[in-house]
């Protein structure tokens, strides 16, 4: 037997309109209401009409992304990604941007993409397995793609392989015998970021080693610059920076420059994501390529791929990265004291000697 709009209004004790509001997301429903909708909906496995759901998307050809700010290097190339599959396969895009990234705001996004047609989703934001799939049972009828979600997340998601990025980075640094690490990472939100730490831990740890200290960035410049001057100024002395995106690493060097720590000599950097300005930092940077244009192709194919299937079966990928190898790290070396600044000093000692 058929089950209709009617039986799951009769189930959730509301009026079919509501159901209908609900069921194509409108923002004019209590959440309560959308609850008590969506559960109904699941225990009557009720399936929305094909034919409505195909005239609906026949008047739909645009993705939508809600995103990070563009200021952050990654979050605009994946967004250039996706505009540019998305424009290869026929489809427009529309753009949400989010500077707070809680479940209100993500909402308001959704409900402001609906209302421009689109019904493929994308979401380059962080959010916790719970509120993502949270997301996926309160619009049905929608069709979302996860960037920064834990892999344990049952929904569709894209991402770079963020383990194997961090243990080729520790694992370069160890084996160039470097032994003082300091950790600089995204946001604690960040699945991506909390997955590179986790992994630079688990590999110092396996090589008895921990590191001499960590600080929260933010993915900005400044917050690697201020995390750099913060741990020298309590007097914490390190050999090795591992640094959670390319943006931050490029704060770090300038600190380093300004107190006039030698990079590689002195201490050796490493960023992740190789934006296309690392190799032209100052030394170049050292760092793990991560694919973001891909990311964003891949995410358009994921989302119109599971619009077509209809299907409860879940499409993640990781796609791979590589290590980049330049100039900002170097073989640990056991000098220390600066060479040059050593002589000056002793030049000075000489001209305050009486003449012999």
């Amino acid at each position: 037997m058929t089950v209709t709009f009617k039986d799951v209004a009769k189930l959730a004790g509301v009026s079919t309109q509501t159901v209908s509001r609900v069921t194509n997301g409108s923002i004019n429903v209590s959440e309560n209401t959308r609850i008590k909708v969506n559960k109904a909906i699941k225990q009557l496995g009720y399936i929305p009409n094909k034919s409505a759901q195909m005239l609906s998307r026949s008047k739909s050809n645009v993705i939508g992304l809600i995103t990070l700010e563009m200021s952050l290097h990654g979050a605009a190339l994946i967004a250039n990604g996706i505009r540019l599959q998305a424009h290869d396969m026929g489809y427009g895009t529309v753009f949400s941007v989010v500077d707070i990234p809680c479940l209100e705001n993500i909402q308001a996004s959704i409900h402001e993409l609906i209302s421009q047609q689109a019904t493929c989703i994308i979401l380059n934001i962080p959010l916790t397995a719970t509120a993502a799939e949270q997301l996926v049972q309160q619009y049905p009828h929608l069709h979302f793609v996860f960037i920064d979600v834990p892999e344990e997340t049952q929904v569709h998601y894209v991402c770079c392989d963020h383990q194997t990025g961090a243990q080729l980075a520790t694992q370069h640094l160890l084996d160039t015998q470097h032994q003082q690490f300091l950790l600089i990472t995204g946001p604690k939100a960040s699945s991506a970021s909390m997955s590179r730490y986790q992994t630079w831990l688990s590999i110092l740890k396996q090589n008895q080693l921990q590191p001499v200290n960590t600080v929260e960035g933010n993915w900005q410049a400044s917050s690697g610059y201020l995390a750099v001057r913060e741990t020298v100024a309590n007097q914490i002395t390190f050999d090795a920076v591992l640094v959670a995106n390319d943006q931050m690493a490029l704060g770090v060097l300038r600190a380093l420059n300004e107190l006039g720590l030698t990079v590689p000599s002195q201490v050796s950097v490493i960023g992740f994501d190789d934006i296309n300005d690392s190799a032209y930092f100052n030394p170049p940077l050292t760092t793990v390529k991560q694919h973001f244009l891909e990311i964003g192709k891949e995410a358009v194919i994921i989302g119109l791929r599971s619009d077509e299937q209809d299907s409860s079966d879940l499409i993640q990928r990781n796609l791979d990265v590589a290590f980049v190898q330049r100039q900002s790290t170097a073989p640990r070396t056991k000098q220390t004291y600066q060479k040059d600044h050593l002589v000056r000093l002793l030049n000075d000692i000489k001209h305050l000697l009486p003449d012999a």
